[in-house]
């Protein structure tokens, strides 16, 4: 793939998308289908907090220190680089757009925004910014957008205060309630994008769209909202490039949010003096080459709410493969294994300590608690 340095590159997370519901996005689904769509990424942690921390550090959570809602403010600056720090040592102008000071690291942002969620016009706030900075030589722009996130938390809270268990009797409501979302969400792509166009800078630009995490509808008691458990509907996200002079592609093969971080670095043609202080891996390989490995996929999560709250630090984990989850949940010490070709909802738990493959991943996933220094009640 040709370097592009010299592009600018805006970075769209649409916080709490799920990654099913991009085709009842008509404008998003174009924009799939027309450029190059990660079919198969998920997310390493499935809360903003830990979630896009670990994009901006290309590391996991329990690396880079945002491994808990309570540690939301004690990322390790100084034992991990930033995408934007990178960016603006390459003289690139670096901007953002958030909902508040924690969601992601300060560290090499030279104009930092923060909005009111109550009362932001999302459109006509973000186009702003993008005209501003189009007089810019080059820039970086990470854009939040949290009106899915916002309205359906709001009403999700409101309308069950006084019963959860009516929540997971209403899967179908809770699905077309999510729904409604789904159109002003659209919209907004569409605004970004056309703005980018009338600019004149669209041809010189970069542009990434994913979601940081998914959310639930009821699908399994207990996770009202996401960051409780790691079952696919919150950690398998969305990720759609459009990158100038690439045509598009639909990439299947599994990988993680992670590798955003190298793949943007590799495409600008910033060399790989920084890559031995990331955990992800480029995806351009899995563009170039249908034939790449299926990336092994890693989760850790703690809840604010369900049936073994952890805010304090990450009490369930999953390894992923192509075709089977392993999850070990920490505080009741107790074990769930999947076939996801066959069960795809996660609805069967297979597991049985003598298998095979359930010993091969639990051998992967303590790698991972090595390698991240995480701390578990078992005995390893």
């Amino acid at each position: 793939m040709k370097k592009i340095d010299g592009f600018n590159i805006v970075l769209i997370n649409l916080d709490g998308l799920r990654q099913d519901k991009i085709d009842l996005c008509p404008f998003l689904k174009t924009f799939k289908e027309e450029n190059l769509n990660f079919q198969n990424i998920f997310t390493v942690a499935p809360y903003t907090f830990a979630s896009l921390h670990a994009i901006f550090s290309s590391t996991y959570p329990s690396k880079n220190g945002v491994n808990a809602y309570y540690n939301m403010f004690k990322f390790k600056e100084n034992e991990c680089v930033t995408l934007a720090e990178i960016l603006k040592s390459k003289n690139y102008f670096t901007s953002c757009d958030i909902i508040s000071n924690s969601v992601m690291p300060k560290k090499g942002i030279d104009d930092w925004n923060l909005f009111d969620e109550k009362d932001v016009d999302f459109i006509d706030r973000h186009t702003k910014l993008i005209k501003k900075l189009s007089t810019k030589e080059k820039f970086f722009v990470f854009l939040h957008y949290t009106e899915v996130h916002k309205n359906l938390v709001r009403e999700i809270v409101q309308r069950y205060k006084e019963n959860d268990e009516d929540f997971f009797k209403l899967i179908k409501e809770n699905d077309e309630r999510y729904n409604t979302q789904l159109p002003s969400c659209d919209e907004y792509v569409s605004s970004i994008i056309k703005t980018l166009k009338e600019e004149n800078i669209w041809k010189k630009t970069i542009l990434i769209i994913f979601s940081d995490h998914g959310a639930s509808i009821g699908e399994k008691k207990g996770e009202k909202f996401y960051g409780t458990y790691t079952y696919d509907y919150t950690i398998r996200v969305c990720c759609t490039a459009r990158i100038p002079g690439e045509t598009s592609k639909n990439i299947t093969k599994q990988c993680r949010t992670i590798d955003i971080f190298p793949t943007i670095l590799e495409l600008v043609g910033i060399e790989n003096e920084y890559f031995n202080k990331i955990q992800g891996k480029s995806l351009i390989p899995l563009i170039e080459n249908p034939k790449s490995e299926d990336r092994e996929v890693f989760v850790e999560t703690g809840g604010l709410y369900g049936p073994w709250p952890s805010p304090k630090k990450h009490n369930v984990f999953c390894i992923r493969t192509k075709n089977h989850k392993l999850v070990y949940n920490d505080t009741p010490q107790n074990w769930e294994f999947y076939d996801l070709e066959k069960d795809p909802k996660e609805n069967d738990n297979m597991y049985n300590e003598h298998s095979p493959k359930i010993k091969e991943l639990k051998k992967k996933m303590i790698t991972h608690f090595k390698e991240n220094e995480i701390k578990t009640n078992l005995n390893i």
